[in-house]
């Protein structure tokens, strides 16, 4: 809870903090805390690229039925095509694995909406694989709950409420062009303690996984991976990192939308997630740029510890505004432990910021192969 400054007669005070806010373009104040009174949401802004896309003429196998997407994901080097229009439902016999330099493929953001996988139970894992070369592009993937709940809630342990589309513990992952909503632990999880895994995960949508607890987008267990151009929203955090010494990732040119559960992208301390471990590590890198963060309820980006590189959070557009209290939720970028290593510079706050944002995503896509998605949600 926020408290209101007040004078001695018992008027509302304007202080420091609701002057910073008006000369951000924050209309409203209230009890101290910062609000958008009559500041309209955007529509959900998506990317899509149209070179290196995987077609139906590059498959080796086409498939419309569970059985046969089994067959084709275990035949190494497969091309594996689900037609537009399909809609896969699994619910049985999981884990799929996936055998290496496979490739799983629909048309999202090409000629239609992409095929449709859901997994209408808790499955803690969907897809996994230990091997290397995997691509994952333009399908649509489903969990069981796109609404939000605290697991510690519910009657049963909350391991039963875990959901997980992909594990990935092989080198050199690609991601792209898919829609992956309502998981629960997390739609797409990369490596492990002994196994840093790399990836390319671009031009997505990634939303409406927000169990409390877990609930992430993406889930960086170890290794480095670059992350751009995707929409984000709905999530309890849309990247979270563990914080091994090989983890780290750059975020550029996403769009993280206005709905938060917790804090947008974060890097753990090393120690919070291993009784074993002490100290302040927290990865290798957090650099974070030209992204947009329309949310206003939430810190944007969190380092929880020290990294062991140079590690940044600068040139994005937060709809947030820097408060003078650093603490939790009045934060909009944070780091828990002082380090010199990251540097917080030249980013942009409030309301205005996040229609340049927007607009210098959409004015400079073209230069990297990339256009405006409007409608990149179907869930």
């Amino acid at each position: 809870m926020c408290d209101g400054d007040r004078a001695g007669s018992g008027t509302p005070a304007v202080s420091r903090r609701g002057v910073l806010a008006l000369a951000a373009g924050i209309t409203g104040i209230s009890g101290g805390c910062l609000s958008l009174a009559g500041v309209e949401r955007n529509e959900p802004l998506g990317f899509v690229a149209r070179e290196g896309r995987i077609t139906r003429a590059d498959a080796t196998h086409v498939v419309e039925t569970v059985s046969d997407l089994r067959g084709a994901l275990s035949t190494p080097g497969a091309t594996v095509w689900l037609p537009g229009g399909t809609d896969l439902r699994l619910e049985e016999s999981m884990p799929i694995p996936i055998a290496a330099n496979v490739t799983l493929a629909s048309d999202r953001g090409i000629e239609g909406s992409g095929a449709r996988i859901s997994v209408p139970t808790n499955e803690s894992t969907v897809f996994r694989t230990t091997e290397p070369g995997i691509r994952v592009t333009g399908i649509r993937v489903i969990g069981p709950e796109t609404g939000y709940f605290d697991p510690r809630s519910k009657p049963r342990p909350a391991s039963a409420y875990y959901a997980r589309a992909f594990e990935f513990t092989g080198d050199e992952i690609e991601i792209d062009h898919c829609e992956l909503a309502g998981w629960t632990h997390t739609a797409v999880s990369f490596g492990t303690g002994d196994a840093p895994t790399g990836s390319h995960v671009h031009h997505n949508a990634i939303h409406h996984n927000q169990m409390d607890t877990l609930g992430y987008g993406l889930d960086l267990r170890n290794g480095t991976h670059l992350i751009e151009w995707n929409y984000f929203d709905h999530n309890r955090h849309s990247v979270a990192a563990f914080g091994h010494r090989e983890n780290g990732y750059e975020a550029r040119f996403n769009v993280v939308g206005p709905h938060a559960v917790r804090h947008a992208f974060d890097m753990h301390r090393l120690s919070e997630n291993l009784e074993d471990r002490d100290g302040p590590l927290a990865g290798t890198y957090l650099r974070v740029h030209h992204t947009v963060f329309e949310t206003t309820d939430a810190a944007a980006v969190v380092l929880r510890g020290e990294p062991t590189d140079d590690s940044w959070v600068r040139n994005n557009w937060f709809g947030a505004v820097p408060l003078l209290e650093r603490r939790g939720r009045e934060s909009v970028v944070h780091q828990s432990r002082g380090d010199s290593r990251f540097r917080v510079e030249n980013n942009g706050y409030g309301p205005r910021a996040i229609d340049r944002g927007r607009e210098w995503l959409r004015e400079n896509a073209s230069e990297h192969g990339t256009e405006p998605l409007s409608d990149p949600l179907s869930v």
